[in-house]
């Protein structure tokens, strides 16, 4: 938030002590200077999680707890498409409401490191926010506030299935070569304080099948999903 408020911060510093409404260069040069200097100290990326605990017991009935020997190495938010289709019978002009069957998803995985770490609860809240951002809009705007602060690539990953029909989570494009491939273990029903608007889809746990160096704890991604 401090980068997309620092240029309209700066104008009004410059109106207030400039003569006229267009900015000195030296004076423009000096204020940019002292706002770089500030966003280089924020950090919005690459959080150390060894203090978070994230609540897994909030369903009913609970998920199986993850293995005792594992270290929590990635917290995610996922914004991308969960992909659908209509039953082979299902006609056009029907009027009987059919549910869509689910064939797979696709989605870019955005750092929630620095979020959980100061604010569990404010994790909860995101997928609201950024449910109707268009990722393209949300990928530009991780690429400019890692620019502009000392963060890390905020964009961490990559989760599509597989053409066996796994669930896959890549992490390379945070520079890891980590990835797993997963098997479902365990679903459970969302639970109802965050099945908002758009709803959500079981929350599952998901067990080690294929992959290097991770292994994956629950989620709940949301679905609004329509037969066309």
């Amino acid at each position: 938030m401090k980068l997309f408020l620092a240029l309209p911060l700066l104008l009004v510093a410059v109106n207030v002590e400039g003569y006229s409404g267009l900015p000195h260069p030296l004076a423009l040069a000096s204020s940019f200077s002292q706002i770089y200097h500030q966003l280089d100290k924020i950090n919005l990326g690459n959080c150390s999680l060894v203090k978070v605990f994230l609540s897994l017991n909030a369903t009913n009935p609970p998920l199986p707890a993850p293995s005792t020997n594992l270290k929590l190495k990635y917290v995610a938010l996922g914004r991308g498409t969960q992909n659908y289709t209509c039953p082979s019978d299902a006609l056009s002009d029907s009027k009987t409401t059919i549910k869509p069957q689910a064939v797979g998803a696709a989605a870019t995985l955005f750092d929630a490191s620095c979020i959980v770490s100061s604010s569990p609860a404010l994790l909860h809240e995101v997928p609201a926010i950024i449910n109707d951002t268009p990722l393209g809009s949300l990928a530009f705007m991780a690429a400019l506030v890692a620019q502009g602060t000392r963060s890390n690539n905020l964009i961490i990953g990559e989760h599509y299935f597989n053409i066996d029909g796994e669930p896959v989570f890549d992490m390379g494009l945070s520079g890891s070569n980590s990835w797993i491939a997963t098997s479902k273990i365990a679903s459970t029903p969302a639970p109802k304080s965050i099945s908002g608007s758009s709803g959500n889809v079981p929350w599952l746990k998901l067990g080690y099948k294929n992959g290097n160096g991770i292994q994956v704890s629950p989620g709940h991604p949301s679905i609004d999903n329509h037969c066309i």
